[in-house]
């Protein structure tokens, strides 16, 4: 019975290892970016909370499916607080907007209303979540950022496909999703 939680997670990570979180130097730039990676509109910790909500409303596999990529995702942010700090910022939940703090909330949960609007809504995210991630490592030229946002990149790609999966299955005719 132990042995399930670990096995579940398993299908929800790829077997590559995370890297040490490192960088060439402190950096308050790409500090500010990451923060958006770690407690932005797309985040992270928005991830984290949308899917535990729809964790509640799903059953048997796709609940457990939904609440095994939140734990990866806590991972990720976990790896990118660690980063954020190296770099001399505090990771706290909050972005700049015009050099003023915007700190996280719950309404950039998207909650949804039944299993194939809130699969879509994850499926969003995901996307969402790839093409930010890309969009700094194109900015931020330290190595070990960059090779950190790969490897979690691997990860929301790998989640991309358990949704598609997921909403192929349990919602069929769906419409906007590549099969």
């Amino acid at each position: 019975m132990n042995e399930r939680p670990h096995q579940g997670r398993r299908k929800c990570t790829l077997p590559v290892p995370y890297p040490e979180p490192k960088v060439v130097a402190p950096n308050a730039f790409y500090a500010q970016l990451l923060l958006e990676d770690y407690a932005g509109m797309v985040s992270e910790e928005t991830a984290i909370h949308q899917y535990l909500f729809h964790h509640y409303y799903f059953e048997d596999e796709l609940s457990e499916m939904v609440e095994c990529i939140s734990i990866v995702e806590m991972k990720h942010q976990d790896l990118l607080a660690e980063t954020i700090q190296l770099l001399g910022v505090a990771p706290e939940y909050r972005t700049l907007s015009n050099n003023f703090p915007t700190y996280w909330n719950a309404s950039y949960v998207y909650y949804g209303t039944d299993v194939c609007d809130r699969l879509a809504a994850d499926i969003a995210a995901e996307q969402e979540a790839i093409c930010t991630y890309r969009q700094h490592q194109e900015i931020i030229m330290d190595p070990h950022i960059r090779e950190l946002l790969e490897r979690i990149i691997m990860d929301e790609e790998h989640h991309l496909k358990l949704f598609e999966q997921a909403i192929s299955r349990y919602c069929p005719g769906w419409g906007g999703v590549n099969e």
